[in-house]
């Protein structure tokens, strides 16, 4: 059962996960996922004493990538992981003395084509710029970032169709309260560009079509979460119940998920929140009741019976929710601390990639 939503959209809608992976159509029914699990997966030492993995997205079964950031006993380092169907190894990202950067989201077009966004730090003036980096196929290098005007700019999420259509969101501080943040890359350089009302965007998605959305939260009332279509230059909200959407993903024009986080019948207790699209209105999906607090923080969706969304229980544990066609469940995975981040399909098979942290490393699940 499903509680509709007060706002509906007009029109068709399209959308693509941010990660760019649940969109795939299979040609062939695939074997059954009877024997799939999820298992902690062997994760590289980087460099640092602490760490955390922020986004992930699968091109293919041997060509992954993840991207978060590490802490050494004097500042945060950006950190870039890669799977070859074999292992993850870290690969190299720029570094220098002057910056503190770190990544947030990683998003793929090709093996040479990935584009990965986060925060970029001034280390004289604490200036803190958003940014964006591309690998090439061989290297990973900055490219100048869009610059509001103001000293405090981050980006937490990127989308990508083409390469020329990447999209980017997160937020910009220009006095003592957040506003939208969004970005556009059109082959050669990075712009900004109108935002939906709001203060933080958390996560971006974007179609083949044309069709932009948004997740994050709005000023009305206390924390709302935010749904935002891209409609020609502007932007067509709809407000969902309280209190964030962290993560969306947009399968068909009639199948998406966004999820996030409301308030628990506790005071200070937070429970999952999911929203489903159905090609003509978003829906509240309700999510298991849990005895502590939870929230989610990334989605997948795979088919319309299969879905996963990841996150996180009493900030101590990850937190896997599986939708089966009818409702949400608990899966009990490996028995680990942390939280999870972001979870992304594998295309063309039942495999997905869960990321996140396991204190005081970061954190890599594999499922099937």
């Amino acid at each position: 059962m499903s509680v509709p939503i007060s706002a509906t959209r007009s029109g068709v809608g399209w959308l693509v996960t941010s990660l760019l992976v649940a969109s795939l159509v299979v040609a062939s029914p695939l074997p059954a996922e009877a024997a799939c699990h999820w298992a902690v997966v062997a994760n590289p030492e980087p460099r640092g004493t602490t760490g955390t993995l922020e986004g992930v997205v699968a091109l293919s079964a041997s060509d992954a990538w993840a991207v978060g950031s590490v802490q050494t006993p004097t500042r945060a380092l950006p950190l870039a992981e890669h799977w070859d169907g074999t292992a993850w190894h870290v690969v190299p990202t720029p570094i220098d003395r002057r910056h503190v950067r770190v990544l947030h989201d990683v998003a793929a077009l090709a093996p040479d084509d990935i584009w990965a966004v986060g925060t970029e730090i001034v280390r004289r003036n604490f200036a803190v710029h958003a940014l964006t980096e591309h690998w090439n196929g061989t290297s990973w290098a900055i490219v100048r970032a869009p610059r509001t005007g103001g000293d405090h700019e981050e980006l937490f999420a990127v989308s990508a169709t083409t390469p020329s259509h990447v999209w980017a969101a997160g937020y910009q501080e220009p006095e003592f309260s957040p506003d939208p943040l969004v970005a556009h890359w059109n082959g050669s350089r990075w712009h900004v560009v109108a935002a939906p009302p709001g203060d933080t965007l958390r996560d971006i998605a974007a179609r083949h079509s044309g069709a932009v959305w948004t997740v994050g939260t709005n000023p009305f009332g206390v924390n709302h979460a935010l749904l935002a279509e891209r409609v020609g230059s502007g932007w067509q909200p709809i407000t969902v119940p309280p209190r964030a959407l962290m993560a969306i993903s947009w399968r068909r024009p009639f199948d998406a998920w966004a999820v996030g986080y409301k308030p628990g019948l506790k005071p200070g207790f937070l429970q999952p929140l999911a929203v489903h699209w159905d090609g003509h209105d978003w829906t509240v999906s309700p999510t298991p009741q849990l005895q502590r607090s939870a929230e989610l923080r990334g989605v997948a969706g795979i088919s319309p019976t299969r879905a996963w969304a990841v996150g996180t229980r009493n900030f101590k544990h990850p937190l896997l929710l599986h939708w089966n066609g009818t409702g949400w469940k608990v899966v009990f995975g490996p028995d680990v601390d942390g939280s999870l981040d972001d979870v992304a399909r594998v295309p063309a098979s039942h495999a997905l990639w869960a990321v996140g942290s396991s204190s005081p490393h970061p954190l890599i699940m594999r499922y099937c």
